[in-house]
């Protein structure tokens, strides 16, 4: 009888620790499960999330490599007569009246332009040059270290805008990238991204825009963009490269 009774508790033991090992087993698997899940979940949420798409109306790109397929019809008038696409007008007019409020007066120089005015103006540039002594070949060249042959400029989408400051165009200064080193300059370069708009030819980024710097040149790409580009410091074309992945 004593012997039943000992070999009862030792399967009584034996199954116990059969189920202790079943229910850790278990519960490893239930980790490593849950481990999984949250690892993947980690990997979705660390995932870069871009602010636009590069399909998006105010992120096309016309450069060097990429001409314009259609010129805008939804044009509206800035007061001086230079024309912008209409769905930017509000939010430049909100810099222009940020500038003035920190004492900056925004003069426009140019906006919208067609293929058909690009080409005049190439062609004005050219016989200038012509005119002080260059060659065909000199004269062209020297135009188009400021200029875009017609097609290929940022002017066509309606979406770019050449600004000065008043003062110191009332001095007889143009489109020179000292104005980038004025007061204005420097106020544009910080504060353009809080309205949608990028300084678009940075200098640095020549060897991927193709332009040299131009501090006068902005380009709405959209608040969004535009703040994230500006924190990353990337041009338009590592933008728009990078959103395409």
């Amino acid at each position: 009888m004593a012997k039943k009774i000992f070999i009862g508790i030792i399967c009584c033991f034996i199954a116990l620790g059969l189920w202790f090992k079943v229910g850790k087993s278990q519960e490893a698997v239930e980790q490593t499960t849950q481990s999984a899940k949250t690892g993947e979940t980690s990997a979705i949420e660390t995932k870069e999330i871009y602010p636009g798409k590069a399909t998006d109306w105010n992120l096309i790109l016309v450069n060097q490599d990429n001409k314009i397929e259609k010129e805008p019809t939804n044009l509206k008038e800035l007061p001086n007569g230079e024309k912008i696409d209409s769905r930017i007008f509000d939010s430049f007019n909100k810099m222009v009246d940020a500038a003035d409020k920190k004492g900056f007066k925004i003069v426009t120089i140019s906006g919208y332009r067609s293929v058909a005015e690009q080409t005049a103006i190439v062609e004005r540039d050219v016989s200038s040059y012509k005119a002080q002594g260059l060659s065909d070949e000199e004269a062209k060249k020297k135009a188009m270290e400021y200029l875009t042959e017609p097609g290929l400029s940022e002017h066509h989408t309606g979406l770019a805008i050449d600004i000065l400051e008043q003062e110191w165009y009332n001095q007889g200064n143009m489109l020179e990238g000292e104005f980038g080193e004025t007061e204005a300059g420097k106020w544009i370069e910080e504060n353009a991204c809080q309205y949608g708009f990028i300084v678009r030819y940075e200098k640095g980024k020549e060897s991927l825009t193709g332009i040299n710097y131009e501090p006068w040149h902005i380009r709405y790409v959209g608040k969004a963009n535009a703040l994230y580009m500006k924190k990353h410091n990337l041009s338009l074309e590592e933008y728009v490269e990078m959103i395409k992945k």
